[in-house]
């Protein structure tokens, strides 16, 4: 049997790859702590479960939904927009509801990169952008986000002939796997580009509610014209906790929803309607059980930071997201470090290099686990004589 060359030219993925590790070590008698994987550790909100044990008792919610997503979800969207940004949407032109960000993310390629096309998408970032312009037979661009940019792309630096083939450019910040942020300024300057380049912009917003220390991450739709190029992703998995629910809303650009639709409507069937029920209610619950969650992980990331910097890393706090991006100790590549972390400590951690080629010699921490847990963590690897210098 012979897999499509496609196939041949995507790597094992990462998480995958992950769960595989975990399991060995596991087989070996290690006690395994995994940092990899951004999964909550906590519950679904509560008041989003007790809507979805109403909502599955509901006939009407067993059949087929609207392709686009309920009427009841896409409204909920449009307020939530309206309220959190100031974003004004049309909830049947300019909202598209889907399985998951993730699904979406693939999905745009197809409806926009054909063969011999460019994607502009950001090294290190999440490993789909590229897969995905493989899978559609386009070509990826590296956009270095290093350390002395903020982990925030120089468009300057995209070649000219380059710009000029390139049909998508993926934006995500809140950033994984950095934790970065950007501010109105910036997203002005990536509409700005792909105005100039006739680029469509998408910009995944997965991490815009996990944020601290009084940040706020702003939509790109907020920036003048940004409408007129831009896509934004979003995803209930890491706001409410439901990333096995799969469900979230893509919004912006009307031409642009309507070609995702498309590419959706011939392949997938929607989101069960008791699940967008249940995603509604999350629109509408007290703002005090993000705030809780915040909270959560804000302690969490102290309790990191002040860990890890004893051990010899110099780190800046951290204003979204649960992921800690570290350099890896001189010396050492970032499969060797994630190596050393497994077979030393019982401790997964993803190597940077997974994320794309600027990320080798980093590697990533998921504030999954609880304060006490990472504590532990933090000894085994004093024990295990880990330290940056």
């Amino acid at each position: 049997m012979r897999v499509s060359e496609r196939l041949e030219k995507i790597p094992p993925y990462l998480f995958a790859e992950i769960d595989r590790k975990i399991a060995e070590a596991k087989a070996n008698g290690v006690d395994v702590i995994s940092l990899g994987i951004g999964d909550p550790d906590t519950p679904t909100l509560q008041p989003i479960v007790d809507e979805m044990h109403k909502a599955i008792d509901n006939p009407k919610n067993h059949d087929y939904p609207p392709y686009n997503g309920t009427e009841q979800f896409r409204s909920s969207v449009q307020k939530f927009m309206k309220t959190r940004f100031g974003v004004q949407l049309d909830k049947d032109m300019e909202i598209l509801a889907n399985i998951g960000s993730k699904e979406a993310i693939a999905h745009v390629f197809f409806a926009f990169v054909d063969k011999g096309d460019y994607t502009l998408i950001p090294d290190p970032g999440y490993p789909v952008y590229k897969n995905a312009t493989i899978f559609a037979g386009g070509t990826p661009y590296a956009m270095p986000l290093l350390e002395e940019n903020g982990y925030l792309p120089d468009f300057d630096k995209i070649p000219e002939d380059i710009a000029k083939r390139a049909k998508l450019m993926f934006l995500n910040y809140p950033n994984n796997p950095t934790g970065a942020v950007c501010d109105l300024e910036f997203l002005k300057k990536a509409v700005d580009y792909c105005k100039k380049y006739d680029i469509l912009l998408c910009f995944d917003q997965a991490y815009c509610e996990m944020t601290y220390d009084g940040y706020i991450a702003p939509s790109v739709l907020q920036v003048e014209g940004g409408k007129d190029v831009a896509l934004e992703f979003y995803s209930h998995s890491k706001s409410y906790n439901m990333t096995g629910w799969r469900v979230g809303w893509v919004c912006g650009n009307a031409q642009a929803v309507k070609a995702l639709g498309t590419i959706k409507n011939n392949i997938d069937s929607g989101t069960f309607k008791a699940i967008q029920q249940a995603a509604s209610k999350a629109f509408e619950i007290d703002k005090s059980y993000i705030e809780k969650l915040n909270k959560m992980y804000q302690e969490r990331r102290d309790v990191a930071e002040a860990g890890l910097k004893e051990l010899g890393w110099n780190i800046k706090p951290s204003k979204a997201t649960f992921y800690l991006w570290l350099p890896t100790p001189k010396g050492m590549t970032s499969e060797e470090f994630a190596t050393l972390m497994l077979e030393k400590a019982g401790i997964v951690v993803p190597p940077g290099n997974g994320y794309g080629r600027y990320g080798e010699g980093y590697f990533r921490i998921a504030l999954t686990k609880d304060a006490e847990t990472i504590k532990k963590c933090l000894k085994r690897m004093k024990d295990a004589g880990i330290r940056y210098n």
